[in-house]
């Protein structure tokens, strides 16, 4: 249904613009179209016929760990082999939507309608988007089109769920522009276990449905390029999201009235040039504004303690950076960034006894890297070194028992990766990298949320070194294609950062003398002709405290993802494809605590679905159904999960 298949083409239409300046006349077999020694992996929405979110298509990339705390609505974030959400860089075409201010990322913020696909990188990544993350980063890639579109999309589901969209699309020689516009909402009332606070004695459990987890939102983007010249463009982005929902709490602790609404308006501009003369180069100068807003109502205190809240805190992060890449020789391409951003935070709480004083940060970053490339006989070689410096100054202001304190502190973090490749087989490549990375304690962490959250303005940033090496045999064979990569990694962590319980209610984060991340991960993609299609990954992980030994908070050991897909394609002048599709998804038992007492249990999911196109795409009608057994489960610190559900869609599209 969604699967993009890397090994059936070297690049999709909305992928291939980010790949590299250098080319050799064969290509290494890779995962991924923009750097062949990295472990990375590329999803394109390719069909909307059938409804999906964002958290359902991350499953489909190997090492991803989806985190949960709800149905439709409620916040995700993204772990990358074992590494905690807020390791994980996430950007919005070539700009950074995630920063270590604001902590883990909320994924569900972004409308799947705005994107065409995304790239998973894992470990060091490729220095055109590397940022130093120690998880690994997620480039979500803003919608495009290449023919003029109008369409529309209407979804309905399960507990009071819907979504709705309009969205159009103009391609033409020097100009193109898409667009989409919508609304979501659902009530989110499923049904789970209710444990009365008493996780270890089941005999007082009892089913109740879910309160105060509907939400409601609007969203809109937008994507624009103008051909500036035969050898330029000009690239603007929009995304707006506003938000309103209950804060039900975890299903130990109910809350009934806290309330949430957050606003996120992000936007960038990009002038990129190219020239594929006697020295190929690229050059781009990139600037974006990203602007959040979060107001919290829990005057009662239902979700934390220490009082209530009326929070209506700003944030605001600036960005810029210019980047450069030039073939000076064809076995030598050579690639410069310098980048700049600032983040300003202005919080706010109207119960609090003290204002809390605004903070910020401003970091500094240039990255160098050499490509070496080419050939010796008949092997095919790429080797990646790069150097990435950054220099951070912090000053935080927060309210510790009482009195203000305030905090200034300024780092300088230099990272590095060296990546390489070799492909002695047109259908076999051979992956390694060495690679370091660093972040920075967040707000959160720095100086808590004024009621679960202590404040720790101590922290020092995690420092890591990470390894990482694969296999990838990828190819075409008559009615066969697709490739199966298999990979493995090790990541050592300094300084790491978690949560230790200071009493019943209340946590502080804490450096610990660090962790150790280690596993194997394995995916597939592949077709038997273009009428069965399927995709698959299997990721184990090793997640270790080092001082204790313990595994780390949230993260299984055993992670699974299989999908097998049928189409029928054209079987008339009315009907364009049959398809249907079944999802098997495993995540294994993981804990919720440093000490391993608390057990989020092991659950395994089945999805099936069927859609229909009819008149040449121009109607399309789907149907889904999930975790069909009734699995439930629950994520992130005792949250409940929804259970068996349904969903319809219809859309209508009009292209030429």
């Amino acid at each position: 249904m969604v699967l993009w298949l890397a090994g059936l083409a070297p690049a999709a239409d909305g992928l291939a613009q980010y790949g590299a300046v250098a080319t050799v006349e064969r290509e290494i077999p890779a995962t991924n179209t923009l750097d062949a020694t990295a472990a990375g992996t590329e999803v394109k929405v390719a069909d909307r016929i059938v409804a999906q979110t964002m958290n359902e298509l991350l499953q489909r990339a190997a090492g991803t760990r989806v985190v949960q705390s709800g149905a439709q609505g409620e916040p995700f974030c993204l772990r990358l082999r074992g590494a905690p959400c807020d390791q994980t860089t996430v950007l919005f075409g070539d700009a950074p939507i995630s920063n270590p201010d604001t902590g883990a990322f909320d994924l569900s913020l972004i409308p799947l309608e705005a994107v065409d696909g995304f790239q998973v990188f894992r470990g060091g990544a490729p220095t055109w988007i590397s940022q130093g993350a120690i998880g690994g980063v997620l480039r979500l890639l803003p919608r495009e089109v290449t023919h003029n579109v109008l369409g529309a999309r209407v979804t309905a589901g399960s507990f009071g769920s819907w979504r709705a969209n309009l969205y159009g699309g103009y391609a033409g020689d020097r100009f193109q522009f898409f667009g989409t516009g919508g609304a979501a909402g659902a009530k989110n009332d499923f049904p789970f276990r209710f444990d009365n606070g008493t996780v270890f004695d089941p005999t007082d459990d009892e089913e109740r449905r879910r309160q105060n987890a509907d939400f409601r939102e609007g969203f809109g983007s937008s994507n624009m390029v103008v051909e500036t010249s035969d050898k330029s463009q000009l690239r603007l982005v929009f995304l707006g999201v506003g938000r309103e929902r209950g804060l039900p709490g975890a299903g130990a602790r109910l809350a009934l009235r806290a309330r949430d609404q957050t606003t996120r308006l992000i936007g960038s501009a990009s002038w990129t040039q190219e020239d594929d003369g006697e020295f190929p180069y690229r050059l781009q100068l990139l600037t974006s504004y990203d602007y959040g807003r979060n107001r919290v109502d829990d005057r009662f205190a239902e979700i934390g303690t220490g009082g209530g809240r009326l929070t209506d805190d700003r944030n605001n992060s600036i960005f810029a950076r210019a980047a450069s890449e030039v073939e000076v020789q064809r076995w030598l391409e050579l690639t410069a960034i310098a980048s700049a951003r600032y983040f300003f935070r202005n919080p706010d709480d109207e119960l609090a006894s003290m204002p809390e004083r605004d903070s910020d940060r401003l970091t500094l970053s240039g990255t160098i890297e050499a490509n070496f490339n080419g050939r010796i006989g008949d092997v095919l070689f790429e080797l990646r070194p790069s150097v990435l410096l950054s220099w951070t100054r912090t000053f935080v202001t927060f309210i510790d028992l009482g009195n203000e304190r305030e905090n200034q502190s300024s780092d300088f973090l230099p990272t590095y990766r060296v990546g390489g490749a070799v492909a002695p087989l047109e259908w076999l490549s051979l992956r390694g990298s060495v690679s370091s990375g660093f972040r920075l304690p967040n707000t959160l962490q720095l100086f808590g949320n004024r009621s679960t959250i202590l404040a720790n303005p101590e922290l020092r940033p995690e420092k890591s070194l990470a390894y990482d090496a694969g296999i990838t045999l990828r190819g075409h064979r008559e009615l066969l294609s697709g490739y199966l990569a298999v990979g493995y990694f090790l990541s050592n962590v300094d300084n790491q950062i978690r949560f230790r319980r200071t009493s019943q209610f209340t946590l502080i984060a804490e450096n610990i003398e660090g962790a150790r991340n280690q596993g194997v991960e394995a995916e597939v993609r592949g077709g038997i002709s273009p009428h069965f299609l399927i995709t698959g990954e299997l990721t184990w992980t090793q997640a270790r405290d080092d001082s204790t030994g313990n595994q780390l908070p949230g993260q299984p050991e055993l992670v699974a993802f299989v999908s097998p897909e049928g189409h029928t394609l054209d079987l008339s002048e009315r009907v364009s494809d049959l398809l249907v599709f079944v999802e098997v998804n495993h995540i294994g038992r993981s804990f919720a605590d440093p000490a391993n007492l608390v057990v989020i249990g092991a659950r395994t999911t089945f999805a099936v679905g069927i859609g229909a196109l009819f008149f040449d795409g121009a109607l399309g009608l789907g149907f889904r159904a999930d975790d069909l057994f009734d699995v439930r489960g629950q994520d992130l610190l005792g949250f409940p999960l929804p259970g068996r559900r349904y969903s319809g869609r219809v859309t209508y599209e009009r292209s030429w």
